[in-house]
């Protein structure tokens, strides 16, 4: 097994976790638990890009094969037994820890609840008007109440919130998140937070990469936008496209190193990774429109695993 971040340590420190494995390339934990009395209680995962997720179960071992199920990818994990009346208040108070001590995490549960929605698609659209959004070149906007949603955030989503607004490349990656949002995903003022979500990073890592903003719906990943270590002042993306829907578009692989000779292709799975500079990434999600859509569309059917940081989502869709 490799070696244990030094980012995975300190936020199983932290948090009180007394030892975190790794289990990278591991479909189950079974073999962690064989002489345990009690196998709910509360469990931190790091995820890639040194995100945290903090989480609660009556069983560890079968919840890490649910979270494998819709595509998670854990690399460590740590786990504190924690008897089942009292895990859903000790689960709020490690969370609260978390953001207190600047752990970036992915699932934030301490904001403010907005009004239930209905959390099928079907209802909130008629076929005719999904057929419509797919089809034409419209965008959707919305009222700026970006403002009103900052100050009622939790101090810890405002801290990450301003740590990556700070970021040198912000200026040029925010314009191509906006974009992104306003053109491939369905109605994002009615439709954010339970169907797609957007997070705000910048953080010190060990990682190459930094993300500065990324989008998820489902468990994917659509777009995530920041800055290698070496050159922070020069922005850097990449979109998730399912292949099914390129090639139904027209676009093999080939056609897309010919039409997009500017960018890196990468096969995942069913999915091709798109990246190129920020800058380019805009005249991607032009040409690319349709299956775009279609791929968001499709990650937006599945429950949303990644909550995200609501200021940043109304500054996305508002006008």
């Amino acid at each position: 097994m490799a070696k244990i971040s030094t980012f995975g340590m300190n936020a199983a420190f932290q948090l009180g976790f007394k030892r975190i494995a790794d289990v990278r390339g591991i479909t189950s934990v079974v073999s962690l638990f064989k002489n345990s009395m009690i196998l709910s209680g509360l469990y931190l995962q790091i995820r890639p890009n040194r995100v945290a997720y903090i989480g609660k179960t009556n069983n560890m071992p079968a919840r890490f094969e649910q979270h494998l199920a819709r595509g998670v990818v854990i690399e460590e994990l740590a786990f504190m037994p924690v008897l089942a009346k009292y895990i859903d208040e000790k689960e709020k108070e490690l969370i609260l820890l978390a953001e207190k001590k600047g752990i970036p995490i992915e699932n934030i549960a301490l904001r403010e609840k907005k009004s239930p929605r209905n959390k099928n698609l079907g209802d909130l659209f008629t076929e005719e008007e999904i057929h419509e959004w797919l089809n034409d070149d419209r965008s959707y906007g919305a009222n700026n109440l970006w403002l009103q949603t900052y100050n009622q955030m939790h101090p810890g989503l405002k801290h990450q919130f301003d740590l990556a607004r700070s970021h040198p490349a912000w200026a040029q990656i925010f314009p191509v998140a906006k974009s992104f949002v306003r053109h491939i995903i369905l109605k994002p003022e009615l439709t954010y937070d339970d169907f797609w979500s957007a997070a705000a990073y910048n953080r010190r890592s060990e990682e190459n990469f930094m993300s500065v903003i990324r989008i998820h719906a489902g468990s994917l990943t659509l777009l995530n936008l920041g800055a290698y270590r070496e050159a922070p002042f020069e922005p850097w993306g990449w979109i998730d496209c399912q292949k099914d829907e390129l090639f139904n578009a027209g676009f093999t692989e080939n056609r897309l190193r010919a039409d997009f000779p500017f960018i890196c292709i990468t096969e995942k799975g069913n999915y091709f990774e798109l990246s190129t500079s920020a800058r380019l990434l805009p005249i991607i999600i032009e040409r690319l429109r349709k299956p775009l859509r279609k791929t968001t569309f499709h990650a937006m059917q599945n429950a949303l695993l990644q909550r995200g940081n609501p200021a940043l989502e109304h500054l996305l869709f508002s006008h």
